[in-house]
């Protein structure tokens, strides 16, 4: 779990194995806090390259068009891979910028390689201005 130094808000990676259903990922999404799942490639959470992200907004979306029988598909089918990063260091205007430029609602942080934590628009805004939003370790 990572703490967020300028909110001290706890942002919780949520993973989910790309094996799973799309139902399993609702189930996960609809835990408090829970804004995103990344979906891996692994045995273990934590574990495994990351395939993408999904979103409640992903799983609407597709609901809306393929239906209920999009819950008994694997999650890895609606997993964005093109998903918008920031680096860890970047201020709430740079954050804010990236949500802008790709039309999205989550964002992830990434540390290098490493990803820190999938902040919504909302996390972004809740920044008293001036500070910085760099996830601690």
């Amino acid at each position: 779990m990572a703490v967020d130094d300028t909110t001290r808000h706890r942002t919780t990676l949520q993973y989910i194995r790309m094996d799973r259903s799309v139902r399993d990922a609702v189930r996960l999404l609809a835990q408090p806090g829970t804004d995103a799942l990344v979906v891996i490639d692994g045995r273990r959470e934590g574990e495994g390259a990351i395939i993408g992200l999904v979103t409640e907004r992903d799983v609407f979306r597709a609901l809306t068009v393929r239906g209920l029988d999009t819950l008994d598909a694997l999650v890895w089918t609606l997993a964005k891979d093109d998903f918008a990063t920031v680096a860890v260091e970047s201020g709430p205007a740079e954050r804010l910028a990236a949500f802008c430029a790709h039309r999205t609602d989550q964002i992830a942080v990434m540390d290098g390689f490493a990803l820190r934590s999938v902040q919504s628009i909302w996390d972004c805004l809740a920044l008293p201005p001036g500070q910085t939003a760099a996830a601690a370790p």
